[in-house]
């Protein structure tokens, strides 16, 4: 009798460490399928910056009618260091004129998030994974961006721009930004 509870015990021991250790092979399982967002060769995640107002504020001229667009490559084998690169459509029209807001520039891994309780942030269903990166502009500084990889294919990046707390309405240039690309796969590239 002894050994029986002796060894129902050591079942029920065992038992967490077994589902614990089948939960992490298919998490790690899962993360190879992410492989599926890399955009090789031509391939680049392509998309506008969404209208409204709220959603591109301080990330383009006060009085343009242009649509702005992004420009994605991803690399998640390079995911803890520089897992892709932005450009953005705006070098005739936009604050960084004649320059483009990003032009090549490519994602920096965050290291500090990756062993944060904020890297396990859920954005909300359809998303299948999302990560933070640095990206430096070129004439505005350096933008946090969140890219949300989607269960339907595509991703969804947003850019957050600090700026110093200003009195009164500021050009854009010198104010506070947000904006959110929706971006849809194009295996050959973008328009520009």
């Amino acid at each position: 009798m002894g050994v029986m509870i002796g060894r129902l015990a050591q079942e029920q021991v065992c038992w967490p460490h077994w589902a614990m250790c089948l939960l992490l092979v298919s998490q790690l399982g899962g993360c190879d399928n992410l492989d599926r967002f890399d955009t090789p060769g031509d391939a680049a995640y392509c998309g506008e910056l969404v209208a409204p107002t709220f959603a591109q504020d301080g990330l383009l001229p006060d009085d343009t009618d242009e649509k702005a667009e992004a420009r994605l490559k991803l690399d998640l084998d390079n995911a803890a260091k520089h897992p892709g690169t932005l450009w953005m459509s705006d070098a005739k029209w936009g604050l960084c004129t004649p320059q483009p807001l990003f032009d090549t520039a490519p994602l920096r891994a965050i290291e500090q998030v990756d062993n944060d309780p904020i890297a396990t942030l859920d954005f909300g269903e359809g998303r299948e994974h999302s990560f933070f990166a640095w990206v430096d502009s070129t004439c505005q500084g350096t933008m946090l961006s969140v890219v949300s990889l989607m269960r339907n294919g595509g991703v969804e990046l947003r850019l957050f721009k600090p700026a110093p707390e200003s009195m009164g309405r500021v050009p854009a240039a010198e104010r506070a930004g947000f904006g959110v690309f929706l971006l849809k796969r194009r295996d050959k590239g973008c328009q520009f």
